[in-house]
């Protein structure tokens, strides 16, 4: 562990880019005494990409230790950096009951939360109303049930949620310190899964039923339903965990190698205004 050192971020900070993010997280971790993150390189910061980082200095804050930040040079990568609050958060500065749209640290759930998201999201995204607000209602609080009930985490989770007024569209992040969606699936000795790589892991944990739902409990619709709502409105989403890193654009997919990520990373990307059908009926939206 180096004693005190600075560390570079990655020109994109973006769900696409996470190898690159994941290399500067751990390097993060790995300094001991006090960090300087330095984001004056990035142009482009992502909801995923900002929230793994976040996580990453919510990790070292917990172990007492110091994160100052440089930010971008940028003028766009700067601008979202303050709206979202993120040297706040990385810091340690940001109050963890204050602001929706920011960047926040929940060791909670908060219902609440979840309920003024959609509410911005109906004042703030022209021809959005309660119908079409509520998948995304229903998709960040099924998210941050799995991590408060499945991930063990001793920081709680980043959460980000960010809306797109030119697109109509709406990306969720959330990401946890836990123990990981292969590693909680195999604990719970799910017949078959036990020797599957993580990639397999995560694949049934997203397109099987029941399978991280909680049967007979408020909620409980499971990591199948969350993909269906979104890919089903020509949506992306995310899934990074351990070491592996699965992205579902409709029926597609696609599984990339990922650095190991203690915990889970999830992206949600999707316009709540489109037709739902089938999950192949559309393309991703980026």
């Amino acid at each position: 562990m180096v004693a005190e050192g600075s560390v570079a971020l990655p020109a994109r900070v973006t769900s696409q880019d996470t190898y690159a993010v994941l290399r500067a997280c751990d390097a993060l971790e790995r300094v001991g005494g006090v960090a300087t993150l330095d984001a004056s390189a990035v142009t482009m910061f992502g909801p995923l990409g900002a929230a793994l980082v976040a996580a990453a200095a919510s990790t070292r804050r917990a172990r007492g230790q110091e994160t100052r930040f440089v930010p971008p040079l940028d003028e766009e990568a700067r601008h979202f950096v303050e709206e979202i609050g993120f040297d706040d958060v990385v810091c340690g500065r940001a109050s963890e009951g204050s602001g929706t749209r920011a960047l926040r640290q929940l060791r909670a759930l908060d219902p609440s939360y979840t309920h003024e998201i959609a509410e911005l999201l109906m004042r703030g995204v022209p021809g959005t109303d309660e119908t079409t607000a509520y998948p995304v209602q229903l998709c960040l609080n099924e998210l941050l049930q799995n991590v408060f009930e499945w991930s063990h985490s001793t920081v709680g989770c980043i959460v980000l949620s960010r809306w797109y007024r030119k697109t109509r569209s709406v990306r969720i992040a959330v990401v946890d310190r836990g123990i990981g969606i292969p590693a909680a699936l195999r604990q719970k000795r799910v017949e078959g899964l036990h020797r599957k790589s993580d990639a397999d892991v995560i694949v049934a944990a997203v397109t099987t039923a029941k399978l991280t739902s909680r049967v007979g409990r408020a909620g409980g619709l499971g990591l199948k339903t969350i993909r269906e709502v979104v890919c089903g409105r020509g949506g992306r989403m995310t899934v990074v965990s351990q070491g592996a890193k699965v992205v579902w654009s409709g029926e597609r997919r696609a599984i990339y190698r990922s650095l190991p990520l203690r915990g889970t990373a999830i992206e949600l990307d999707f316009r709540p205004t489109a037709p739902f059908g089938d999950p192949g009926d559309y393309v991703a939206l980026f």
